[in-house]
């Protein structure tokens, strides 16, 4: 039971902004001391690629950007719902719920101070600490970690559409192994066009220690493995958060070199344009791929809209700066 002394507080909604604190290592290390709250922390360039150099970053985001990546990550659940779009909205729902049911908002101020930063921080609600058995806190740790990374990887690092590495990964002639359910490999794959990568990512979300961290990271070696001769990166994203403390993510990571991609993955898009964060949303005007790309991201939300009811729609204008804009189809 939550103690009476505990606020009732709303849930957090789109409009509603948050610093996230982010470390980036070259491997998994044991779990920073508070350094999420002590380290001077920099303010993130918005470089759409990786920093220049490893550390402490600090980043600005909304309710809204993470919503968004909840909905977007991984599978793309279109086809399988065009025929029959109603199960499009229960998709949705499955993908959004944890997030609304355990995560809320408290203040913090850094003892540094970093320009831009609001001042708040995510957290894990009272419902979580007080109301949630073992396995639901499993459930919505698998949640939060996918959508965090796809945040990361998108948001912050520039990377293209995100896929389950289980449907068959980057490469046909490697479809097989991929899918092989012996096979214990990492959560996603995608293709960054500045960089001309692939990247292979684990997801990994709750109260991530060494060992989980260790796990993810053996994930990675077994994918690259099977990946061989073409370049790529692998990505380690633990989102680390635990009652009364602070959401922060640690990025652990590893360049290796090799033959270009074969392909672009669906999207002809030049260094410019798909470098930065955001690179479909905000940039549609740079070429029709990009704009294919951020419909194709919206069709889940596009789906359980026109299957609501008439009456409880609600339509906003589009002319919002992207970190401000609606997500269509969601709760909030």
């Amino acid at each position: 039971m939550i103690p009476a002394h505990v606020p009732d507080e709303p849930p957090l909604t789109y409009a509603d902004s948050f610093d996230v604190p982010v470390l980036f290592r070259n491997g998994p290390a044991r779990k920073p001391r508070r350094q999420w709250r002590t380290a001077m922390l920099k303010p993130w360039a918005e470089s759409g690629g990786f920093p220049a150099a490893d550390g402490w970053y600090v980043s600005t985001t909304t309710w809204r950007e993470i919503i968004k990546a909840a909905i977007e990550v991984g599978r793309d659940v279109t086809p399988h719902l065009r025929n029959q779009p109603r199960y499009a909205h229960g998709e949705l729902v499955a993908r959004v719920a944890p997030l609304y049911a355990y995560l809320g908002m408290h203040p913090f101020m850094s003892p540094f101070l970093v320009p831009g930063n609001k001042g708040r921080r995510l957290t894990l609600n009272p419902v979580y600490a007080y109301g949630t058995e073992r396995s639901a806190k499993n459930a919505a740790g698998y949640r939060l970690g996918m959508t965090m990374a796809e945040w990361a990887c998108r948001s912050l690092l520039g990377l293209g559409q995100t896929e389950h590495l289980e449907l068959g990964g980057p490469i046909s002639a490697l479809r097989n192994t991929f899918k092989d359910p012996k096979e214990k490999l990492p959560d996603l794959w995608g293709q960054h066009q500045a960089e001309g990568l692939y990247w292979l990512i684990e997801a990994k979300g709750g109260d991530v220690g060494l060992g989980t961290l260790r796990k993810g990271w053996e994930q990675l070696a077994a994918s690259s493995k099977i990946l061989g001769s073409y370049a790529h990166r692998t990505v380690l994203v633990g989102a680390c958060v635990r009652p009364g403390d602070d959401l922060f993510l640690t990025i652990d990571h590893g360049l290796h070199f090799g033959q270009p991609p074969l392909t672009a993955a669906g999207f002809d898009i030049d260094d410019e344009s798909a470098a930065g964060p955001g690179n479909l949303e905000d940039r549609l005007g740079d070429s029709d791929d990009a704009l294919i790309g951020a419909a194709r991201a919206q069709m889940l939300a596009y789906l359980a809209l026109r299957c609501a009811p008439l009456l409880p729609r609600s339509f906003a204008p589009c002319s919002f700066p992207p970190t401000a804009r609606p997500v269509v189809g969601a709760p909030g």
